[in-house]
């Protein structure tokens, strides 16, 4: 039996009642998060005369990611509309803060890391906040996994748009402005979708009161392994990217990472869009073998391109699978995951994301200066075909219900 069929277009997606607003308004605040690296690091660098304060801004802003799923139990057990406005507020509130200090010049310089812990903490999930609102209003009619595979590549759209947004704002005014706009979208995306008609109307089996303690979805087995895959990949992806960086460097033209980055995102695109298109029948644990392999055999192609065109091709068809993987992964965790915890499952794809993306980092600054970027992509091959093995042994936990 063949593993995939044609499923439609996108278009089916967003004519859900409520959808295309609900979706337009969640867009415009997870945008904010494609600007927010640049903005808080050059507003506070601008501001502070150091690199290496403003480094420990965003440092502390991307540490408290590893509290999404305590924000996520909050979404689940209270609702969507209830907390999202008060984070959005919050974090909004915060990056302003840093802005107008910023531009003052009051207040001691610890003040800026202090904040931007602040603002990271009152992140909203917006990410699972909308995969929450997708199960609602997509359930029964077959379009969730194209929902998926939309939000996914708007989203990875969205972070390759907010750097190039970020320059224009320098350009034409200065990084606390351009901090000032991250701050705006992110409040107005925030509280727009919370009062759309699609949140406001979830029922209660997708955002329950039910209290829930101890280790929520981790009690299942199969989500377990979803995770441990999400996270090993994470990590040969990150040692990959790093050794992208240092191979440029070497050859004498460092921009030519940022180009061959973007391809690697592009590829994940149109991985991603190929990929809703197609209604799947395999089982997920096939697909949870099958790209990751897809991955190692990119970057291990790698290894020899010292040709940094040749390079970016690779890496550029290589990163065909990463949006499908994530598709596959959100997915699998609200099948396995109990329906009054699926917000709070779906914010551990991120965080094993986020540490996996920061172990596969310092490894490879070492390997890099130890070993050369030869064996960094070997090593970030070895790891993305080690998560392969890991989704191979859990195949049967995988694919239960």
């Amino acid at each position: 039996m063949s593993g995939t069929s044609r499923a439609g277009s996108y278009r089916a997606v967003l004519t859900i009642p409520h959808a295309a607003g609900t979706f337009g308004a969640a867009l415009v605040g997870r945008f904010s998060y494609g600007l927010l690296p640049l903005s808080l690091l050059f507003t506070v660098q601008h501001a502070t005369g150091s690199f290496g304060l403003a480094g420990a801004a965003l440092a502390g802003y991307g540490g408290t990611s590893i509290l999404l799923p305590a924000k996520a139990r909050f979404l689940d057990r209270y609702g969507l509309t209830r907390v999202l406005p008060i984070l959005g507020a919050g974090s909004a509130l915060a990056l302003a803060a840093v802005a107008v200090l910023a531009w003052t010049g009051a207040g001691p310089p610890a003040a800026y890391p202090l904040l931007a812990v602040l603002a990271g903490l009152c992140a909203p999930p917006l990410g699972p906040a909308m995969r929450t609102v997708w199960r609602g209003i997509a359930a029964g009619t077959g379009r969730v996994d194209r929902a998926y595979s939309l939000d996914s590549v708007c989203e990875e759209a969205l972070y390759l748009a907010g750097p190039l947004l970020v320059g224009v704002v320098l350009k034409v005014g200065s990084a606390p402005a351009a901090l000032l706009v991250t701050a705006a979208l992110l409040v107005t995306g925030t509280v727009t979708m919370a009062y759309t008609p699609a949140v406001r109307g979830l029922r209660p089996g997708t955002a329950p009161t039910t209290r829930r303690r101890g280790a929520g979805p981790f009690r299942v087995a199969g989500f377990r392994y979803v995770v441990l895959v999400v996270l090993v990949v994470a990590a040969g992806i990150s040692v990959a990217t790093t050794c992208v960086a240092a191979r440029a460097q070497a050859a004498g033209t460092p921009a030519a990472a940022g180009w061959i980055e973007a391809g690697f995102a592009v590829g994940s695109v149109v991985g991603g869009l190929a990929w809703g298109r197609r209604r799947h029948t395999r089982p997920a644990s096939a697909h949870l073998v099958g790209l990751p392999a897809v991955l190692a055999v990119g970057v291990g192609l790698a290894v020899p391109a010292d040709d940094l065109v040749v390079l970016g091709l690779v890496l550029g068809v290589a990163g065909t699978a990463v949006a499908p993987l994530f598709v596959v992964s959100y997915l699998a965790v609200d099948r396995l995951s109990p329906p009054h915890q699926r917000t709070e499952a779906s914010t551990w794809v991120n965080t094993a994301n986020n540490i996996g993306t920061s172990i596969g980092g310092s490894a490879a600054g070492l390997l890099v200066d130890h070993a050369g970027t030869a064996v960094g992509f070997g090593a970030g091959a070895g790891l993305l075909a080690a998560s392969a093995v890991v989704a191979f042994a859990g195949r049967h936990r995988l694919d239960q219900r």
